[in-house]
């Protein structure tokens, strides 16, 4: 099963600036700051206000929830479902409280460590988690989301069912446009025939930004139905990509999807500018660059091996940001890159630096023994 899971980012009450204390009003809009950069995916910028709102209430339900989503972010699997919990015992009545959960027991079902027994458990609980929030909040995304995804994933004899997954679609429509048609496009890739399945999902995305053409995730998510079809259609990614940077230049996606876009082209020049322009303006995400780097990986650029080099060794000279590759993926990649260069030894180096970092890369396990 494949269940996406999504930061839960509820809208507080607005109440009369004037009735709450200078010290409450602070604390609020930090918390609304801290939630703007996490539904932008700015999670390192995100920790310091979590934390600081934590040590002013530790049980503060929101900023628990808050720190729930930085696990997350950070692929820590197993403190993510330990925070949910943390906040779901604390408010039995926070809608916002059992989405999270939810999630994380999502997460728990989506990950392929996790044992038959453990997985139809996280079943249970996490359709429990989502019909509770649900019960308390019928328009909840999160919960509308996770539903449709487990009827759509699940199998039969757990209650998985088609039908069911685009009534919840339906719903969510009504709620957040924009993530019912990612949803649509989500359940139309699963079709086997890849040239229906890559224009059902181009078309998709087509509605999403004619419904909402302000939305930075449909235009990037068209960009990637665009980018994914390849040849004559990466003009039209490149074009969608630069809307999603003009709506907010703030964001990594549209950078992200320009930097594949002119590696796989080859159009090094702008692919030098777009990284600069990246650089400057979200210093602390260089995916951009790591996504080159594999861009030129994947095409086989021969001739551009360096550059790539060049990128990754600049992508592990700083912190990673959530939910971005991590530096043991990028000490994959750039060993692959050294093998292509004819360094073996530093390959190798590279490859076991990355299995130590990470013990569950096993392409990187399976490239170190095909090396030695």
């Amino acid at each position: 099963m494949n269940f996406g899971i999504k930061p839960v980012v509820l809208a507080f009450c607005v109440l009369c600036a004037g009735c709450l204390p200078a010290q409450q009003r602070a604390a609020d809009r930090q918390q609304s700051a801290a939630d703007k950069l996490i539904a932008e995916g700015h999670y390192l910028r995100a920790q310091p206000l979590v934390q600081e709102a934590l040590g002013r209430n530790p049980k503060d339900v929101h900023s628990l929830a808050q720190e729930s989503i930085l696990r997350w972010a950070f692929y820590q699997e197993n403190e993510f479902l330990a925070e949910a919990q943390k906040v779901a015992a604390a408010a039995d009545n926070s809608a916002e409280a059992h989405a999270q959960l939810a999630n994380a027991l999502g997460e728990k079902l989506a990950s392929g460590s996790t044992g038959m027994m453990a997985r139809m458990s996280a079943a249970r609980g996490f359709r429990k988690e989502a019909e509770r929030t649900l019960e308390l909040n019928p328009g909840n995304a999160d919960a509308l989301q996770d539903m449709a995804e487990f009827y759509w994933h699940a199998p039969k004899f757990v209650g998985g069912d088609k039908e069911k997954a685009r009534q919840m679609v339906e719903q969510l429509m009504r709620v957040d446009s924009v993530r019912a048609y990612a949803l649509r496009a989500e359940f139309a890739a699963d079709a086997t025939d890849t040239s229906a399945r890559k224009s059902a999902v181009e078309a998709i995305w087509q509605q999403a930004v004619s419904a909402r053409p302000d939305s930075y995730r449909a235009r990037t998510g068209l960009a990637e139905s665009y980018l994914a079809e390849g040849g004559d259609k990466l003009r039209l990614a490149e074009m969608e990509a630069k809307k999603a940077v003009a709506l907010n230049a703030s964001r990594i996606g549209g950078y992200r999807l320009l930097a594949d876009v002119y590696a796989t082209e080859g159009r090094w020049s702008d692919l030098d500018a777009v990284l600069r322009q990246s650089r400057s303006q979200v210093p602390d995400d260089l995916s951009p660059m790591y996504e080159a780097a594999q861009s030129i990986l994947v095409t086989n650029a021969a001739r551009q091996l360096g550059r790539a080099e060049t990128y990754l060794r600049d992508y592990l000279q700083q912190p990673t940001e959530g939910q971005e590759p991590t530096l043991g993926a990028a000490h994959w990649r750039l060993g692959l890159v050294l093998e292509k260069e004819g360094k073996k030894s530093d390959a190798v180096r590279e490859l076991q630096t990355a299995v130590n970092m990470d013990p569950s890369l096993d392409g990187a396990k399976k490239d170190l023994k095909r090396l030695r």
